[in-house]
């Protein structure tokens, strides 16, 4: 439990969202997204576009069923000429979503196409919504407290401890639903930068567990949702239906159903998200973001540079860098790459 005993909230809202819609893109926008793909595909590496005013990278590779697949550090774009196909695709990224917000992020995709003259008539395919939240008590042996409407719940562990549970199944394109420690996912993939997030209301060695809900456009529709006008505002409506009807979470007691045990006290707390709770600014999500990658790098990078000084007969860290240089150019040379471009091309790939 919290400090007072309760499940405290350190971040909630939108996590994803998902984006399809239709529109005549123009032969011109065509050919430069084939000649950039063409590009890429020669060079290996994303290709250079401009898109509505902005800097974007074409792919080598399509996004899904999408031939052109177009990247921004707040989205990535499919995009077709395919009349068996919406015309375009929006992901947006997590950390648009929260360092804009959900209206915030539609409002700069809508004026991405209008500066290009078009206009997208765009549904939700997707949208996910999230709730962070400390001094939840959670093991492997509460998964008979859940009670859900999926027949789908999977147990994950790492390391003999709980690291999760899903529940349902993507295939359905309904609802399914994760909670997992959100902490332990950053330590081995990176996103330093929700620790910032979540600011003065996280408490450093207790474990941030993450209620996730993904809902699909067959449940969006089911529920008379389908644009982002219709969407974003019922995210309440959501997520009401996804933890009061579709999953929650009981308080074991005598009677024999686990759907008549009343309401675990930690799961009232996950009902009453405020789904709304945190942003921060983009420069310092990316540094964050960076941070994490950094971290992760660290330690196989000194074990080559350990590798490498024990082959040059040095003994220092000092020694070892200070022997490196001679050693990449000679690398360079050989490879016929310079080390600069290869820094160029990494750079491409940083949040």
């Amino acid at each position: 439990m919290g400090l007072d005993g309760s499940v405290r909230e350190l971040a909630s809202g939108v996590d994803a969202l998902y984006l399809s819609g239709r529109t005549d893109l123009p032969a011109s926008l065509l050919s430069s997204l084939e000649s950039s793909r063409v590009s890429a595909q020669e060079s290996g590496s994303p290709a250079p576009l401009t898109l509505g005013g902005y800097d974007w990278s074409v792919a080598r590779h399509g996004l899904l069923k999408w031939k052109y697949r177009v990247e921004h550090p707040l989205a990535v774009i499919g995009l077709t000429g395919s009349e068996h196909l919406p015309s375009v695709r929006v992901q947006a990224r997590s950390e648009a979503l929260h360092s804009l917000g959900a209206d915030g992020f539609m409002a700069w995709i809508g004026s991405v196409f209008e500066n290009e003259g078009l206009e997208v008539g765009f549904t939700v395919s997707r949208i996910d919504l999230h709730h962070d939240c400390q001094g939840w008590a959670l093991t492997g042996d509460d998964r008979h407290r859940f009670v859900c409407r999926a027949r789908d719940l999977a147990t994950y562990e790492a390391d003999f401890e709980l690291s999760g549970f899903s529940f349902g199944n993507r295939t359905s394109q309904t609802v399914t639903a994760r909670i997992y420690d959100k902490t332990r996912e950053i330590d081995g993939k990176g996103g330093d930068w929700w620790f910032e997030h979540w600011g003065p209301r996280y408490v450093e060695g207790s474990p941030v567990y993450r209620v996730e809900f993904e809902f699909a456009r067959d449940c969006l529709r089911g529920m008379g949702l389908d644009s982002p006008t219709d969407v974003l505002p019922e995210v309440g409506r959501l997520w009401a239906y996804g933890t009061r009807d579709w999953l929650t979470y009981r308080e074991p007691s005598a009677h024999a159903r686990a759907a008549r045990w009343p309401v675990a006290p930690e799961w009232e707390a996950v009902q009453a998200s405020s789904l709304g709770l945190g942003s921060l600014p983009m420069d310092r999500i990316r540094a964050g973001a960076r941070a994490g990658s950094l971290r992760k790098l660290l330690p196989g990078l000194n074990g080559y540079v350990a590798s490498f000084a024990a082959l040059t007969g040095e003994v220092t860290i000092g020694g070892a860098c200070a022997a490196l240089p001679a050693h990449l150019a000679g690398y360079e040379m050989t490879s016929g790459v310079p080390f600069a471009e290869r820094v160029i091309e990494k750079r491409k790939s940083l949040p």
